[in-house]
């Protein structure tokens, strides 16, 4: 992160980002609406089915009810049309994406948070792939003004350092997110 972009009581050391994609939904509870890239890292919907915050899996779809897949292919450009998205309480955002491979622009990311923002979704923004971004694109939700305001960031070193499949991660929930009463949310990750 850049010097004074994400503040070190911010950050938190964890068995990986995987696991921490899964705490979060904890706290957050059963009874959000998520929305997820389609296609997405399969923890993401794995966490929601295990959570209960689905219905049952449309086998003609491949998709379970109750969650929001939002489009990223190439005919959408391998970033979602967000005037088709109904707003959720989470948005879980791979950039760049797996298993495509895409990587949203600063614009395409400045339009997710001004999404979010418009919605009070929370994002859940897994970095996993960040450090393979080489063409000037952002490497961190937070390179996007006031995405501290709505976007929780995970990462995990198995791809930073080499080693996938040792359990080591860390996530970044900013003191600025709140929920829609006010509660910072980084009291309820904490407690």
């Amino acid at each position: 992160y850049r010097p004074g972009q994400v503040d070190p009581s911010e950050v938190f050391v964890s068995d990986g980002s995987k696991c921490d994609i899964a705490r979060i939904l904890m706290m957050f509870g059963k009874d959000v609406s998520v929305a997820v890239q389609d296609p997405a890292y399969p923890a993401y919907v794995d966490s929601s089915v295990i959570m209960g915050t689905t219905s049952l899996l449309d086998e003609a779809k491949g998709q379970y009810g109750g969650i929001e897949y939002m489009s990223c292919g190439k005919d959408t450009g391998f970033f979602p049309d967000l005037a088709k998205v109904k707003k959720t309480d989470v948005i879980f955002f791979c950039n760049p994406n797996n298993p495509t491979g895409a990587c949203a622009t600063q614009k395409q990311l400045e339009e997710l948070v001004a999404f979010a923002k418009k919605n009070g979704s929370i994002i859940i923004y897994d970095a996993a792939y960040a450090i393979y971004i080489e063409d000037g694109s952002p490497k961190s939700i937070y390179d996007i003004p006031g995405a501290d305001e709505c976007a929780i960031e995970t990462c995990s070193f198995s791809k930073y350092a080499g080693f996938t499949g040792v359990r080591l991660g860390w996530t970044v929930v900013p003191n600025k997110l709140k929920f829609a009463d006010g509660t910072p949310v980084v009291k309820d990750w904490t407690r």
